[in-house]
Formats: structure tokens, sequence, C-alpha cells
């Protein structure tokens, strides 16, 4: 083999394993960025530290404060579903742990599968929220007419600033994938 072919070899091998490398890297650097882009973005927060800080406020006390939280629902217009919370307001106090249930619907006439996207407001609120059982942790199924009951459990921490007294919980669905049945053709 030739000096000019191995220096060739030499230099793809080189450049190959820096982008392996940068790939590698960057690989790693998407979980943080993902962690920080569903807090500021969308108000929500890994469910490991959301289970982490459950434990650390359910070692304090109950607060004698009182907070109200709302919840808003909506379906996006391709996914023929209702969604309804058992209440629309819930009064809660910090480090209390709180279920709301909520009923979903497909009204549409064959199976599919839809995910809520959770936002919460005042956003800076939501480093103070825990939810360690959401239906919008995972995608949905609904058959064609069927209802589904779905929990969501939360805490407030002590911690969320003085200033704030309400807070609002919105889900929207979304459709996630037709299922197979809706793609075949009928005979």
């Amino acid at each position: 083999m030739s000096d000019a072919l191995r220096q060739r070899n030499a230099r793809v091998l080189r450049w190959s394993l820096a982008a392996t490398g940068a790939a590698f890297g960057f690989g790693f650097a998407l979980a943080p960025f993902y962690d920080v882009l569903c807090e500021k973005v969308f108000g929500i927060r890994p469910r490991q530290e959301a289970v982490a800080e459950v434990t650390a406020c359910a070692a304090g006390t109950v607060s004698d404060r009182v907070l109200t939280v709302e919840f808003e629902t909506s379906i996006n217009p391709d996914l023929p579903w209702t969604l309804d919370a058992s209440k629309k307001t819930v009064q809660v106090r910090p480090c209390e742990p709180a279920t709301v249930s909520f009923t979903a619907t497909n009204a549409g006439r064959i199976p599919l599968v839809g995910q809520a996207i959770f936002g919460v407001a005042p956003s800076e609120a939501s480093v103070h929220l825990a939810k360690t059982e959401c239906f919008c942790f995972t995608e949905q199924q609904l058959e064609a007419g069927q209802s589904r009951e779905m929990p969501v459990r939360f805490v407030i921490d002590d911690q969320l600033p003085a200033d704030v007294s309400r807070l609002t919980f919105r889900y929207v669905f979304n459709p996630v994938a037709k299922p197979l049945a809706a793609t075949q053709p009928h005979s």
C-alpha cells in the first residue's frame, strides 16, 4: 500500500472517530436539554424530579395555605374525543397530595390513539408541581365509543411563591397515530 493511501486512510479514520465522539457527546447533551425545554416551554417537569420532590415534601407538614387549582381541557379537531374533569376546580394545600379524575371518550367510529400535552400557569409554578400519576405520561388508545377514567395525582410544594394562589392545569389531547384497522381497506 502506498504512503499516500495510508495517509488518506488515517485521515478518514481520524475524522470518523471525531464524528463518532461528537455524536456520542451530542446524545448525552440532549437529555438535559430536553428537561429544560419541557420545563420552560411546556411547564412539564421530569418524573424523577417530581418523585424526589414528593418524598421531600412528605417529610414536611401540610401548610394552612389554600390554593385553587383549575382544570382546562381541549381536544385537537382531528381527534373525535371528549375529555372532562370530574371537578373544574379543587382547593389544595401545599404538600397535600390531591387526585382529580378525568374521563376521556372516543366519539369516533374507529379505535384511536391520543396523548395529552400538559401545561401549567403561571409557568413559574411548574417547578413547585410534582405529578406522580398522569394520563399525559403515556399514549391512550380508546376503542370506538369507549370511555376511560384517568386519574391525575399531584402535590404542590410549600416553596410556591406567596403571590401565587391560583394555578391552571391545561391538558390538550392530540392524535398520535391511526390504528392499523383504520388504514386497512374493508372488504
